[in-house]
This record gives C-alpha cells, sequence and structure tokens, in this order.
C-alpha cells in the first residue's frame, strides 16, 4: 500500500511539474486512435490473442518536455477470479539533440490498471533511457525499481530500426531482452518485425511478434508464442 501511494504522489509530482513548466505557445498536441487485433508488448499477448483498442494523446514542447496518457483495452488473466481489462499509461519525458542526427532522452512511465479485479496491486513505474539515430535506429534501457509491487527490480533493452522503402511503405524491425529475474527467476528476449503503408493520414501496419521463451507471473506458453498483428492507425 505504501509503495502504491508512493507511486501515485510520484506521478502526480511529475504530471504538475509538466503543466507547471508547459508554454502553450511553443506546444504541440497529437493524438490518436488504433485498432488492432493483438495488443503485444515485449513479445506477450495483452490482449488474449484478441483485438484491442487504444487511445493516446501527447503534449510535446519546444523545450524538448512531453507528457502524455494513453491507454488500451487488455484481457490478462493470472488465475482464477484475477483478471485485468484495462491498461492506462501516463508519462513524461524530455529528449536533447546532442549532434545533428543524434537524440538522446529519458522518461518516466506510470502503468495502471483501473479496475482490475486481482489479488495483488500489478501498477507500476519504469524508468527510461534513450538514443536515437537520425530517426532510423533507437535504443532504450528501462528499469523499475517494484514490479507489481514486489519490491523486485526489472531491467529491458531493447533496439530496433525503421526503414522507409518503395512509396508510402516503411520496413520496421526491432529486438529486447526482457529481466524480471529477480521476481520470476528467470528473463527472455523477444523481436518483431513488419511492414507500414501510409493512406493520407491512416497507417496500416501488418507485425510479426515472437519471444524465446514463457515465464512466470509475466506470460504464459499460449501469451508468449508467435504471432502476426494487424493495426490501423487514426491520427487526430
Amino acid at each position: 500500500m505504501l509503495n502504491k501511494s508512493r507511486r501515485q504522489v510520484q506521478t502526480a509530482v511529475l504530471l504538475v511539474i509538466a503543466a507547471v513548466s508547459a508554454d502553450v505557445h511553443a506546444a504541440d498536441l497529437n493524438g490518436y486512435a488504433l485498432l488492432t487485433t493483438d495488443y503485444v508488448r515485449r513479445g506477450v499477448t495483452q490482449s488474449d490473442s484478441s483485438g484491442a483498442v487504444q487511445l493516446g494523446v501527447e503534449l510535446a514542447l519546444d523545450s524538448g518536455l512531453y507528457f502524455g496518457v494513453w491507454g488500451s483495452t487488455v484481457d490478462i488473466h493470472n488465475g482464477p477470479d484475477q483478471h485485468r481489462d484495462l491498461e492506462s499509461n501516463y508519462y513524461i519525458g524530455f529528449t536533447y539533440d546532442v549532434a545533428r542526427r543524434w537524440t538522446v532522452g529519458a522518461n518516466v512511465v506510470s502503468y495502471r490498471y483501473p479496475g482490475a479485479d486481482t489479488y495483488f496491486d500489478y501498477d507500476y513505474i519504469e524508468y527510461s533511457l534513450n538514443a536515437n539515430f537520425d530517426d532510423r535506429i533507437w535504443i532504450e534501457y528501462a528499469y523499475s525499481p517494484d514490479l507489481y509491487d514486489s519490491g523486485e527490480e526489472t531491467h529491458n533493452l531493447e533496439i530496433s530500426s525503421e526503414w522507409a522503402i518503395a512509396g508510402h511503405w516503411s520496413l520496421s524491425a526491432g529486438l529486447g531482452y526482457y529481466d524480471p529475474s529477480a521476481l520470476t527467476g528467470s528473463a527472455y528476449s523477444y523481436w518483431q518485425t513488419g511492414v507500414t503503408r501510409r493512406f493520407d493520414r491512416i497507417d496500416v501496419d501488418l507485425r510479426y511478434h515472437d519471444s524465446s521463451r514463457s515465464i512466470p507471473i509475466v506470460s504464459t506458453p499460449d501469451r508468449a508464442k508467435a504471432r502476426v498483428a494487424l493495426s490501423i492507425r487514426f491520427p487526430f
């Protein structure tokens, strides 16, 4: 309970700082809606191999500060009478251009599962450092000191890249390694690749996901197996 209260205070403080710092004359507000046949995160389905609806809104300032909120329907079972149906993320971050083609940044994300019917507190906070080369290659390291209110830490390292190909097509791929072994006793790697086609302001993405293994608490064999997801993104 104390950990949960601490996370709520941290999130509130971060959002207040962002709001106070915001310059409405130098801000860019963006949002999108996304429909997908399968919500996959770090190689594991979060929607039980079924469709999901997602919404996101972000405010980015010329200073490099940005913050936003993102939500998705989920379908996660963790035993009898334990179920999560919604995920909402609140985040704040900062980016800085260190060279003509290099950008570095940091962010904090609060992962929350409102209305979850579970015995445990699955809400947690994750801190990330990232680097971006020419909007083509991204490297991110993420750390959580207290996954699922367990007091155990997790680490995630991920690299991804995107290349423009003919016309409005692009090809992208990524590889990651997630280590929650302090809690689960094991870690795993995951990867994805796909193509995206832009139609005016709508993006259609077809993507293959897979992981090296399932691990306790985080996934099951069915949730961690190879899968293909089709997504349609509508900016607004």
